[in-house]
Protein backbone atom coordinates (compact mmCIF):
# COMPACT_ATOMS: atom_id res chain seq x y z
CA UNK A 1 0.00 0.00 0.00
CA UNK A 2 1.19 3.59 -0.86
CA UNK A 3 2.08 6.07 1.49
CA UNK A 4 0.01 9.02 2.18
CA UNK A 5 1.15 12.36 4.00
CA UNK A 6 0.00 11.00 7.22
CA UNK A 7 1.97 7.49 7.37
CA UNK A 8 4.66 9.36 5.66
CA UNK A 9 4.67 11.51 8.52
CA UNK A 10 4.43 8.46 10.63
CA UNK A 11 7.41 6.63 9.10
CA UNK A 12 9.23 9.94 9.40
CA UNK A 13 8.58 10.16 12.87
CA UNK A 14 9.87 6.46 13.70
CA UNK A 15 12.76 7.15 11.52
CA UNK A 16 13.63 9.47 13.69
CA UNK A 17 13.09 8.03 17.11
CA UNK A 18 14.67 5.01 15.59
CA UNK A 19 17.88 6.89 14.88
CA UNK A 20 17.65 8.28 17.84
CA UNK A 21 18.07 4.68 19.73
CA UNK A 22 20.50 3.94 16.98
CA UNK A 23 22.64 6.52 17.66
CA UNK A 24 22.73 5.64 21.54
CA UNK A 25 23.39 1.97 20.75
CA UNK A 26 26.74 2.88 17.94
CA UNK A 27 27.93 6.01 20.61
CA UNK A 28 27.24 7.95 18.09
CA UNK A 29 26.48 11.70 18.05
CA UNK A 30 22.90 12.87 15.90
CA UNK A 31 23.77 16.11 14.32
CA UNK A 32 20.56 17.47 13.96
CA UNK A 33 17.87 15.05 15.81
CA UNK A 34 14.16 14.87 14.95
CA UNK A 35 15.05 16.90 11.53
CA UNK A 36 17.93 14.49 10.09
CA UNK A 37 19.33 11.00 10.84
CA UNK A 38 22.86 12.18 10.09
CA UNK A 39 25.18 11.68 12.53
CA UNK A 40 29.20 11.39 13.74
CA UNK A 41 30.36 8.07 14.61
CA UNK A 42 34.27 7.27 14.90
CA UNK A 43 34.97 10.22 13.68
CA UNK A 44 32.98 9.65 10.67
CA UNK A 45 29.62 11.40 9.23
CA UNK A 46 27.30 8.77 8.57
CA UNK A 47 23.41 8.10 7.73
CA UNK A 48 21.19 6.24 10.06
CA UNK A 49 18.54 4.45 8.36
CA UNK A 50 16.03 2.05 9.36
CA UNK A 51 13.14 -0.76 8.31
CA UNK A 52 10.44 -2.31 9.96
CA UNK A 53 10.56 -6.31 9.59
CA UNK A 54 8.99 -7.10 5.84
CA UNK A 55 10.06 -3.41 4.49
CA UNK A 56 11.45 -4.29 0.87
CA UNK A 57 13.82 -0.77 0.40
CA UNK A 58 15.97 1.74 2.46
CA UNK A 59 15.82 5.15 0.48
CA UNK A 60 18.85 8.08 0.74
CA UNK A 61 18.47 11.32 -1.12
CA UNK A 62 21.45 11.91 -3.49
CA UNK A 63 22.45 15.05 -1.35
CA UNK A 64 23.04 12.81 1.86
CA UNK A 65 25.55 10.34 -0.28
CA UNK A 66 27.19 13.49 -1.41
CA UNK A 67 27.93 14.27 2.14
CA UNK A 68 28.83 11.10 4.35
CA UNK A 69 30.73 7.96 4.63
CA UNK A 70 28.94 5.49 5.54
CA UNK A 71 25.34 3.99 6.21
CA UNK A 72 23.75 2.38 8.43
CA UNK A 73 21.08 0.28 8.15
CA UNK A 74 18.88 -0.54 10.93
CA UNK A 75 16.70 -3.78 9.60
CA UNK A 76 14.23 -5.60 12.03
CA UNK A 77 14.41 -8.78 12.18
CA UNK A 78 11.73 -11.70 12.47
CA UNK A 79 11.81 -11.63 16.02
CA UNK A 80 11.38 -7.77 16.28
CA UNK A 81 14.84 -7.19 17.12
CA UNK A 82 17.26 -4.91 14.68
CA UNK A 83 20.63 -5.78 13.38
CA UNK A 84 22.27 -2.82 12.04
CA UNK A 85 24.62 -2.79 8.63
CA UNK A 86 27.10 -0.72 7.32
CA UNK A 87 27.06 0.13 3.85
CA UNK A 88 29.42 2.85 2.04
CA UNK A 89 28.03 5.36 -0.43
CA UNK A 90 29.86 4.02 -3.25
CA UNK A 91 27.40 0.35 -2.61
CA UNK A 92 24.32 2.14 -2.34
CA UNK A 93 25.14 4.16 -5.54
CA UNK A 94 25.86 0.86 -7.60
CA UNK A 95 23.08 -0.76 -6.11
CA UNK A 96 20.36 1.82 -6.19
CA UNK A 97 17.16 2.75 -8.24
CA UNK A 98 14.88 5.73 -8.23
CA UNK A 99 12.09 5.76 -6.37
CA UNK A 100 8.89 5.35 -7.83
CA UNK A 101 6.89 8.29 -5.70
CA UNK A 102 5.39 11.19 -7.09
CA UNK A 103 7.94 14.63 -6.23
CA UNK A 104 10.40 11.44 -5.18
CA UNK A 105 12.85 12.19 -8.23
CA UNK A 106 15.93 12.47 -5.59
CA UNK A 107 15.33 9.69 -3.52
CA UNK A 108 16.92 6.81 -4.37
CA UNK A 109 16.06 3.38 -2.85
CA UNK A 110 18.32 -0.01 -2.36
CA UNK A 111 16.93 -3.53 -1.73
CA UNK A 112 16.86 -4.63 2.49
CA UNK A 113 17.48 -7.90 1.21
CA UNK A 114 21.03 -6.43 -0.79
CA UNK A 115 21.80 -4.94 2.62
CA UNK A 116 21.41 -7.68 4.40
CA UNK A 117 23.64 -9.66 1.65
CA UNK A 118 26.25 -7.25 1.40
CA UNK A 119 26.35 -4.69 5.02
CA UNK A 120 29.19 -5.43 7.37
CA UNK A 121 27.50 -6.19 10.46
CA UNK A 122 27.66 -3.79 13.35
CA UNK A 123 25.47 -4.99 16.08
CA UNK A 124 21.85 -6.24 16.83
CA UNK A 125 19.94 -4.37 19.17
Amino acid sequence: MPQDRESGARARRWGYENARIVAVHLGATLINPGKSNEAIWNNRKILITSAHHGTPNISVTIATLDRIEAIVASLQDKDSKFTLYEITPLWFRQNMRQSCSSGGSHIMMVKCADVRSAGRIRGRM
